[in-house]
This record gives C-alpha cells, sequence and structure tokens, in this order.
C-alpha cells in the first residue's frame, strides 16, 4: 500500500498493540461505548483512529509532519474536550462530524494539530477520554520501495564532494576488507543521506572510496546506517535502513539488505534488496550454537531493543522480542552474544545490559554494566578466536565521545582485566570490529563527522590488549581509510 496523496496529514504507527480503524459511516468510535458516526466531511473521508475505551488515553506517535485532526462532542455534551483543546491551541473548523452517541445525533467539532520536526524528532501527543485522533495509517515509501547499488561511482560522491560522514562498519571476506558509512546532505539526518562502501584487496593498505554507493530513487527516502556481515557460508551481507523524512525520522525505519556470494570477484553480483524487518540495525548479527541466526534493529517506536532470528539462514526473520527502555527516543543500538552457558547476553548505548535465558524470548531489565561509565554513543562486543570476549567502547568518566578503548575478558565477562586505549582524542565514536583467520583484530569507527570527517582504523591482537600497548607486529593504530575534504 502506498502512501496516500493526503500529504497533508500525520501518518502514525500503532504502539503497544493499538487497535487501529478507518473512519466510516457507521463505524464505533468507542470499544466500550456506542458513539457511531452517521457523516463524514470529505477531507476526513480516508483517514484513520485508535479504537479504544471511552476513558483511555490515547499516545499519538506520529512518523511523518503534517495535520493531525482531532474530534471531540460539542461544549453542550458532558464529555466535549471543546475548551481543553482550545487552551492548547489546536484551531477549530468550521466543518463538523455527525456522530450518533445514547440515541442522540450531535455534531462533533474537528480541531487540527500542525506536528513538525524539532531537531529530527517529532513529539508524541496524548488525548484523553473523548478527544479521538485522527490520521493516516498507510505504509511509506520508504517501506516498500528498495534502495539500490551504484556501481562506478560518479565524482559527486566522493570524499571532495561530502560535507560529513560517519557511522562505520566493517568486514573481511577472503583476501579483501570492506567497510560501510553514509554521508550525504549536510548532516545526519538529512534530504540525500546515502551509504557509501569502501573495498580494499590488501587488508587496509589502500582503498576503493567509494566502490559501491546505496542511494534511493524516492527523494522523500533517506540511506542511513549501512552495516556488513560475513555469514558461516562465506555471503558478505550488505544492510542499510531506509527512513522517510528529508529532515528527521519516520520512527518505522526498516532494515534491507542485500548479499553477494562472490565478494572477492572485481565486480561482485549482489541479490535483489529485500526488506528484513522493522527498526534499525546497527550492529552485526549474532550466530548461536543452534545455528540460528539474531538480528538486533531497535525499534524507535515502542523504545524496545528488539531482536529478529532466522532459523534458515537468512531467507526469513521472525520477531522474538527484547527488552524495553525508558520511554525517551533514542538510539539503543544492541548487540548480542552468546555466553558458554547458553545464556544470550545484550549490551547497548550507555552501556547497559540485559540477559536472556530462554533464547532470547524474555528479557531482563536494562541495567548499567558497572563500573564502566561510557558516552551516549555505539560500543562494540564480540567474542574472539580464543573465546575471550572483547569490548569497545568509549571509556569516559565524563560520559564524552572520547578514549575509544578496547578490553578483554577471559571469563565471560565477569572481569575485564585487560586494557588497550585506542584513539584518546575527542569526538571518536562508533567502533565496529571483525577478526581475520591470523588472529588480527581490526576496529573501524569515525571521527569528528562534520569536522574532521575521518573514518580511521586500529590493528591489533589479544597480545596487545593483555599488555595494554600496541606491541605486535603489524599493529598500528589512528590509520585512516577515508577523509572527506
Amino acid at each position: 500500500m502506498m502512501v496516500s496523496k493526503d500529504s497533508d496529514t500525520i501518518h502514525i504507527w500503532p504502539a503497544h498493540g493499538d487497535s487501529i480503524q478507518k473512519l466510516t459511516v457507521g463505524a464505533n468510535l468507542f470499544s466500550d461505548h456506542p458513539a457511531f458516526v452517521q457523516s463524514i466531511p470529505d477531507f476526513l473521508k480516508g483517514k484513520h483512529f485508535q479504537f479504544a475505551s471511552k476513558d483511555s488515553v490515547k499516545r499519538v506517535i506520529p512518523v511523518t509532519e503534517g495535520k493531525l485532526y482531532i474530534i471531540t462532542p460539542p461544549n453542550d455534551h458532558k464529555e466535549s474536550r471543546v475548551d481543553e483543546l482550545l487552551i492548547r491551541g489546536l484551531e477549530k473548523q468550521d466543518e463538523t462530524l455527525i456522530v450518533e452517541s445514547d440515541g442522540i445525533d450531535s455534531k462533533w467539532e474537528i480541531f487540527t494539530y500542525t506536528i513538525q520536526y524539532e531537531r529530527f524528532r517529532l513529539k508524541n501527543i496524548l488525548l484523553e477520554g473523548w478527544a479521538i485522533p485522527l490520521f493516516l495509517y498507510e505504509d511509506l515509501p520508504s517501506m516498500e520501495e528498495p534502495g539500490y547499488l551504484i556501481r562506478n561511482p560518479k565524482e559527486k560522491y566522493s570524499p571532495s564532494n561530502r560535507l560529513w560522514q560517519g557511522c562505520p562498519s566493517i568486514e573481511i571476506a577472503g583476501d579483501h576488507m570492506w567497510t560501510a558509512w553514509f554521508s550525504g546532505g549536510t548532516r545526519e539526518p538529512d534530504h540525500g543521506n546515502y551509504g557509501i562502501i569502501a573495498r580494499s584487496k590488501d587488508k587496509g593498505e589502500n582503498w576503493t572510496d567509494p566502490f559501491l554507493i546505496i542511494e534511493h530513487a524516492n527523494p522523500k527516502v533517506r540511506i542511513m546506517d549501512p552495516q556488513l556481515w560475513t555469514d558461516p557460508k562465506g555471503r558478505l551481507w550488505v544492510m542499510w535502513v531506509q527512513n522517510t523524512g528529508p529532515k528527521g525520522f519516520d520512527g518505522i525505519w526498516g532494515t534491507w539488505a542485500v548479499f553477494t556470494e562472490n565478494p572477492e570477484d572485481p565486480e561482485p553480483i549482489f541479490s535483489n534488496p529485500r526488506r528484513l524487518c522493522h527498526g534499525l540495525t546497527r550492529n552485526k548479527p549474532t550466530v548461536l550454537s543452534s545455528g540460528e541466526w539474531l538480528l538486533p534493529s531497535y525499534n524507535w517506536i515502542n523504545f524496545q531493543s528488539t531482536m529478529y532470528i532466522s532459523s534458515n539462514e537468512g531467507q526469513e526473520w521472525q520477531f522474538l522480542g527484547g527488552p524495553f527502555n525508558e520511554p525517551v527516543q533514542n538510539f539503543y543500538e544492541h548487540m548480542c552474544v552468546e555466553l558458554k552457558d547458553g545464556n544470550i547476553w545484550m549490551l547497548q548505548r550507555h552501556i547497559h545490559q540485559s540477559m536472556s535465558s530462554d533464547h532470547g524470548i524474555t528479557w531482563t531489565s536494562l541495567d548499567p554494566l558497572n563500573p564502566f561509565t561510557s558516552a551516549n554513543a555505539r560500543l562494540y562486543i564480540g567474542r574472539l578466536q580464543s573465546g575471550n570476549l572483547l569490548l569497545i567502547f568509549n571509556d569516559d568518566k565524563e560520559k564524552k565521545r572520547n578514549n575509544m578503548t578496547a578490553y578483554l575478558s577471559p571469563d565471560e565477562g565477569k572481569t575485564w582485566s585487560y586494557r588497550l586505549v585506542l584513539d584518546e582524542r575527542e569526538e571518536v565514536s562508533y567502533p565496529e570490529a571483525v577478526q581475520d583467520v591470523d588472529g588480527s583484530i581490526y576496529v573501524c569507527y569515525d571521527r569528528s563527522r562534520g569536522g574532521e570527517k575521518e573514518i580511521l582504523m586500529s590493528v591489533f591482537r589479544e597480545e596487545d590488549v593483555m599488555a595494554g600497548r600496541f606491541i605486535s607486529t603489524g599493529s598500528k593504530h589512528k590509520v585512516m581509510i577515508s577523509k572527506a575534504h
């Protein structure tokens, strides 16, 4: 289903089991009281409403800018919310809607409220009782239309034409190394955001930047946060997030992906893009001992660090569950590792943790990972070939994005005795790691997205972390992958 041409009306997406119904003649507006629609002005036809109790508090979660319509009984009705809506600054319309309630027809008043982005967020609206919001509930173009890969990108995508860049991912496929991040427009988020994929044939000594570009044909849709992953079959996955809204987030997001079985070929052949799930995937999947794959994809609307699972090597993904966060819109960017006792351990932004003992169905509450403090930024957690756990984050008591640090745990995260500072400078963030077959660990991260505009890399081994400094042959840090001019 495509987006309605009524672009002035906001779209919403249901939260916490909301029941959504279409506004039609004969529709009952409440689940527990008769209030039947008798006539509808033309400009309200095709709208939807939350079907709930007459006493409920309705939380409207917009995913686009535009007008929210609110209907309520006239002032002479004991349940009228007219005065309250006027105090809140809503604009009353001239036309009315006829509703039969308790055997009496009455002219319900219609109000409008304009919802706009504040920075990149759309505020939730609370309405009580007999104030009923009307909106559009249809799929957005970001949910229906896939982005595409551009081979041999033109000059406009070169580093010299990027005003900012950040949020990198890194992967190894055979003898080739791949990195991905996003740019476009003047900032994140912005009209014109697109994904960048770079490739190196010599393990990061030289890069083709860009090797591929991920873009969308619809100017209303932005490409964000490309994510790389090599699956157990050796296929290289390129995932990305699509979002509707030139300057803000629609809240639904959506993770799309392609993969190639020949990542070392000069011109790899990729599968057709397909949508994997709702939400935003910002970390690598986890392969469980059962052979199933876990995909982290956070839910902006329900404030949930959600997980999806695939039992058929990524052909299909089913919603699994995940812990709920505090009710604030944030980026959770969770990542999981399976512990040797079978529990699944989740870590995420703010260095909070949750645990599942039933294969990811239920989760403990999200609590700080003591005694660590970290910036409000993405982290990395993963298991190394030795069986030790590797944790990378901004280890800073003032919670600033500096001191990018790698920690090593030999005892399933109970203690973190070994520590290596990868980059002590300010504005370094979003680490991701991959380990090569020879044991070398490659970490990418960004630095000063709109200032220095750098994508960087560190290379080290476990003995470097244990020593607290770069001592192994071939170890290095602050290596430039890409710098926008």
